[in-house]
């Protein structure tokens, strides 16, 4: 009977520790320079974003670049960058607070109006796998992720803003909510997205169209 314990707690022990192997290699990445200017939100939530602090100036277009990673990242989890700004252009369009909103590479001169550059970059992240996270419960940890992001003026090409913006599941609630750490980059594009549309006051509304259409109005009647 002992011995069959043993056996379970170094399974579990393996579990664990193959769990955290991730967390160490991402943990040891040195940052880049331009994020220790930066500071930072912990725990950050849709909810926790609704007083930061505007920049200067209001902005028509918002556009975001490709969400970047480093290398390590990019091998143990390599669909959370799409998944991350296809989430913040998203939310960004459903708010209907710019007059356009696009991702990736767009030419300065195809937008009309003030226009605002949005680069992310995930520094670290962690995702507790459905196996471990059955196995291991509470000790496998916790999820999270932190991305850097940097607001340009397309036209200035001057940085004026820069955050690190940091979440994470709590283990407990993960415990018994299997499956839910894999939303954790879609989740975190909405908290950007959040972040933008509080921090940038939009000039104009999402435009439905190529073109925006006039309403024709009716004709006065002559007697």
């Amino acid at each position: 009977m002992n011995v069959c314990r043993m056996i379970g707690v170094l399974a579990l022990s393996l579990i664990v520790c193959s769990c955290a192997g991730k967390q160490q290699a991402t943990e040891t990445t040195p940052k880049q320079q331009e994020v220790a200017n930066a500071s930072r939100i912990e725990g950050a939530s849709i909810e926790t974003l609704k007083n930061e602090p505007r920049v200067s100036s209001a902005y028509e277009n918002i556009v975001l670049n490709p969400t970047q990673t480093n290398a390590q990242l990019s091998t143990d989890y390599p669909d959370v960058a799409g998944q991350l700004q296809a989430s913040a252009l998203a939310y960004l369009k459903d708010k209907k607070m710019y007059t356009r909103v696009e991702g990736g590479v767009v030419k300065n001169s195809s937008l009309k109006g003030n226009t605002l550059i949005a680069d992310t970059k995930i520094i670290d992240m962690r995702i507790v796998s459905e196996g471990a996270r059955m196995w291991g419960g509470v000790m496998a940890g916790s999820s999270y992720i932190e991305v850097y992001l940097k607001l340009t003026d397309a036209s200035s090409k001057k940085v004026i803003h820069e955050k690190v913006i940091a979440t994470n599941y709590n283990a407990f609630a993960s415990t018994y909510a299997s499956g839910s750490e894999k939303s954790l980059a879609v989740d975190m594009g909405k908290i950007i997205g959040e972040y933008l549309s509080v921090v940038v006051p939009g000039k104009g509304k999402i435009a439905t169209g190529a073109e925006t259409r006039v309403k024709k109005q009716p004709k006065k009647r002559t007697r």
